[in-house]
């Protein structure tokens, strides 16, 4: 038990001495606006209090002078005047001390209070308020009459008695006021603590966890105020885990996609040092050249497909035109094309899409090489960009085309997947140019359609933008 109490009040004198302490804040925050709802009330009865005619005071003075006035018997005026009792003079009692009261009838001061003053205290007998000096005090007098029965009531308090009933007033205000600020605060610091309990304890929980443990954090025990907090935390962690998913994904692909190529690599230069002859070194360095150079193109898209995976959604966009890229990347493979016997036909529009130049440059980049692979020995590749409809709106049409053996219908839905390879098909791909081409369209909200060829052969590779004034490119 005494350790349990040790804990909660070094816990408390943390929270206390920690200036973005939300428990500190929050309670601080609370009692300031206690401090001030009372200073305000203080200072408006203060004023109900201190106000001519219609204060607390005043009214009270009216308002018992009216009562004594009501109370007073119709002979009044005849009865002979009384000597005051010895002990009355000598003390007043408790009420005496706060007002003083005189009762004029007849012109004779008949009845009066012991505290009050031998002379008139509104010597005018008018009704109504006064202030006075009487024997060196300030006095406010009030005064009504019954002419009919000639009865004159005044009553009255000197400064000091409104003064010592003001420190009294304030005394009990300011005692009261401390009592609720001490129990309404230990209450914010309890119920604000025990609120957040929840979240110290989802902190031990994370504190505890594996590093790589990205379990969503419970919402059900935390405050409705802080659930969007963890909600957000939660989806976090869900990106933080689908790209370290995609981080696996790729270093076993990775891995499996180069370790055949590598292997070939080694054979080739074996048989590179064993060859006996010139001509059958120079063939097998060519079938090096060739594996090097697939390895080469492998591990390129490897490193896109990383890129990809990695690239942020919805990372800002920058207006592009599409006509200029795509002249730009067909003049990189027409050497490729020419070495094939290939033709490369070119229509390209003025074509501006929101996207990320990076990602536009991998997909129209492996749209080429997919058509230059498969095309075959004196094949055609047409390639065109221009304005087209998307979805009912202003859009923009990228297509890539050739005459090769193209793709059948069936397998057509599954080119896109990764590391998939049509069967049949002469090219030796490694089933990730079109996943790349998928991939980037996705993160620019581009469409895809896959159909026959030049001339009812071969594949055709359509993509879909929204044109620049439309929001292309929103992940």
């Amino acid at each position: 038990m005494k350790r349990y109490w040790r804990e909660r009040m070094e816990q408390c004198r943390r929270a206390v001495h920690e200036r973005h302490s939300l428990r500190w804040r929050l309670t601080k925050a609370l009692l300031l606006c206690i401090v001030l709802a009372f200073t305000c009330w203080k200072g408006y009865q203060s004023w109900q209090l201190t106000r001519e005619r219609t204060g607390f005071w005043d009214a009270s003075l009216r308002e018992i002078a009216t009562q004594i006035l009501t109370s007073m018997p119709h002979n009044l005026a005849v009865l002979a005047p009384t000597a005051q009792p010895p002990r009355l003079r000598e003390k007043s009692s408790a009420s005496d001390q706060k007002m003083s009261f005189q009762i004029w009838a007849g012109g004779r001061n008949v009845v009066h209070s012991p505290a009050a003053p031998a002379e008139a205290m509104k010597p005018d007998f008018a009704d109504g308020y006064a202030t006075r000096v009487i024997g060196g005090e300030t006095w406010r007098v009030y005064s009504v009459s019954d002419r009919e029965r000639g009865i004159i009531v005044q009553v009255g308090r000197t400064q000091d008695m409104m003064a010592q009933e003001f420190k009294g007033w304030v005394r009990v205000a300011v005692i009261a006021a401390l009592q609720i600020f001490v129990l309404f605060g230990l209450v914010a610091w309890v119920v604000i603590g025990r609120s957040l309990r929840p979240v110290t304890a989802l902190r031990r929980t994370l504190m505890t966890r594996q590093p790589l443990d990205l379990t969503p954090l419970p919402v059900a025990p935390i405050p409705t105020e802080l659930q969007p907090l963890v909600e957000a935390f939660n989806s976090q962690l869900a990106r933080v885990d689908e790209a370290l998913q995609n981080e696996r994904r790729f270093i076993a692909d990775a891995a499996h996609e180069l370790r055949t190529p590598l292997a070939v690599l080694i054979a080739h230069a074996d048989l590179a040092l064993r060859a006996n002859t010139v001509e059958e070194k120079n063939a097998a360095l060519q079938r090096l050249s060739a594996g090097v150079q697939r390895s080469a193109r492998l591990s390129e898209q490897l490193l896109d497909l990383a890129r990809l995976d990695t690239a942020a959604d919805g990372a800002q966009r920058t207006p592009v035109d599409l006509s200029e890229l795509l002249v730009l990347l067909v003049r990189d493979f027409e050497t490729l094309a020419r070495e094939r016997r290939q033709k490369i036909a070119l229509n390209a529009e003025p074509a501006v899409v929101n996207g990320d130049i990076d990602q536009l440059g991998i997909l129209l980049r492996n749209l080429l090489d997919n058509a230059v692979r498969y095309a075959g020995e004196g094949g055609t590749i047409a390639v065109s960009c221009g304005p087209a409809l998307y979805e009912g709106a202003p859009g923009v049409m990228l297509q890539v085309a050739d005459d090769g053996p193209g793709v059948p219908a069936a397998d057509r839905d599954r080119i896109f997947d990764r590391f998939y390879r049509a069967p049949g098909n002469g090219g030796r791909g490694s089933g990730i140019g079109l996943s790349l081409v998928a991939r980037a369209a996705r993160g620019h909200d581009a469409r895809i359609v896959v159909g026959e060829g030049i001339g009812g052969r071969g594949l055709s590779v359509m993509v879909f933008f929204r044109s620049a004034g439309e929001g292309a490119g929103a992940a």
